[in-house]
Formats: C-alpha cells, structure tokens, sequence
C-alpha cells in the first residue's frame, strides 16, 4: 500500500529586514535616517537608530552608509503589512511585474527601492535611480517564484 499522506509545504515567512541608504556629504544624515525610519509604523520607530559605517567614494568624497535591521520575524511582518497599506496600486502593479527582477533565490531576499526624497515626505514612491532608501526582505521556506507571489499578494505588497 502506497503512502497517501500528501507532502506539506512550509509557508513562506521572512527572516529579517534591512533598510539601508546612502548619506552623501552634501546631505543631513539625520535627514536620511528619517526617510529611512519612514517605512517604519510610527509607533515603533523610536525603537531603531541606524547603525553608521563611513566610506569614501569614488573621488575621495565622504560618504555614510546607514543602516536599519530587524531581525523579529512577527516585527518583519508588520512592518511589511504597514510598506503595503501606503504603496498606491500603481506601485503593487509594479512590484508584481518586476517582482523576478527584486528576487535573488540564490540570497533567498526580495528587494525594493523607494525615492528618499519621496519617503522625507512620508510617500512611498519606488524608484531606480541612485537617491534610494534599499529594502531588503530575507525569506524562508521560499522553493520558486510562485511562492514568492503568493508571499507579496498575502503581504498586499502586490495587486
């Protein structure tokens, strides 16, 4: 007699976040840090300071690379459900259409870039260009692509 019991999939959760920005000299770094506390719910973002790190750029100038990391699970979660009830469904459309592109299954992260200057005034606005505050989900349980949708659309992160 075969065995009939059906393999059960492990749901797809989120390890830890990371949100990471680029403070050039030109800039306020406590105004980046806001941008960044941005896409955090208002009631926990008393609870992070970024963790700074100083570089030097291409041509010797100085640049800061803050950081913001969550490792709770339950806190990841939130925090995702809040990124998603202020995304407009242009941005969920957008998501949902390069989501292959924000994925590395290799890392197992899903990464999304948001306009600094757009989250300083608290919209959350995706944007490719070099001025960005970086987003980076760190899954598990994750086995292809269609997890990963299904993943986003329970999230609302995507329409």
């Amino acid at each position: 007699m075969a065995n009939s019991r059906k393999t059960e999939r492990r749901k797809v959760e989120v390890s830890s976040l990371k949100i990471t920005a680029f403070c050039h000299a030109t800039e306020e770094c406590s105004r980046v840090e806001e941008s960044m506390k941005n896409l955090l719910p208002e009631d926990i973002r008393s609870q992070f300071t970024a963790v700074v790190r100083s570089e030097r750029g291409y041509y010797g100038n100085p640049i800061t690379i803050m950081t913001l990391e969550v490792k709770n699970s339950v806190l990841v979660s939130s925090i995702l459900k809040y990124i998603a009830s202020r995304l407009d469904e242009t941005e969920k459309r957008i998501l949902r259409i390069t989501s292959r592109l924000r994925y590395d299954p290799g890392e197992k992260k899903f990464t999304v870039r948001f306009s600094k200057q757009s989250l300083l005034r608290s919209k959350f606005q995706l944007s490719d260009t070099d001025d960005i505050v970086k987003l980076t989900v760190h899954l598990k349980n994750i086995k292809n692509h269609k997890d990963l949708e299904e993943f986003l659309s329970e999230m609302n992160l995507i329409t």
